[in-house]
């Protein structure tokens, strides 16, 4: 999910990509764009406010896959942000939800939902913070930082780790809260 020109953006900077298609599904126009290098391509559906955008390895798919993967979804947008939520006849459940933002100069923090949250926490104690807790955790050249809150958990990747960078690190208040 994006805000309005997501697609545009990405098709225009993030994986330079040719508009193959556009369709309806639920009233709402969905453009679909083929990367110009043929590695991935993308089927964003445009809301009011938000977009909302798959990737697809490889080329394009057909317009019948595009339309029965949007038609599966329950899509609310409005100026506060946009739910998307399987449709109940379709037996989908939210596998999995995340939210990764990334701040220039600073870092990146990605946030599981709150059911994939607690693989992330270390089961000792960790380093407090003003909002929770911080535990620092090894990756192939390099490390991370698993931040826990009261209401959700993080993993936050730092561009540097001078005084200024865990200053920001540790005034991170993690929060999931119901969008219904």
């Amino acid at each position: 999910m994006g805000p309005r020109g997501y697609h545009d953006f990405a098709c225009t900077h993030v994986a330079p990509a040719t508009p193959r298609e556009r369709l309806v599904v639920h009233g709402r126009e969905v453009l679909v764009a083929e990367a110009n290098d043929g590695e991935s391509s993308v089927a964003t559906l445009i809301g009011t406010y938000h977009e909302l955008m798959t990737v697809f390895a490889g080329p394009a798919p057909r317009r019948d896959r595009v339309f029965s993967l949007f038609n599966s979804l329950t899509i609310t947008d409005n100026s506060g942000g946009m739910v998307v939520r399987p449709r109940s006849a379709t037996l989908l459940d939210t596998m999995s939800e995340q939210v990764v933002v990334v701040v220039k100069d600073y870092g990146s923090v990605s946030i599981p939902g709150p059911r994939q949250a607690s693989a992330l926490v270390p089961r000792h104690a960790g380093a407090p913070t003003t909002h929770g807790e911080v535990w620092k955790a090894a990756y192939p050249g390099g490390f991370a930082f698993i931040l826990g809150c009261s209401r959700g958990v993080a993993e936050v990747h730092l561009t540097g780790t001078t005084q200024e960078h865990l200053d920001w690190l540790d005034g991170i208040n993690v929060s999931w809260r119901d969008a219904s």
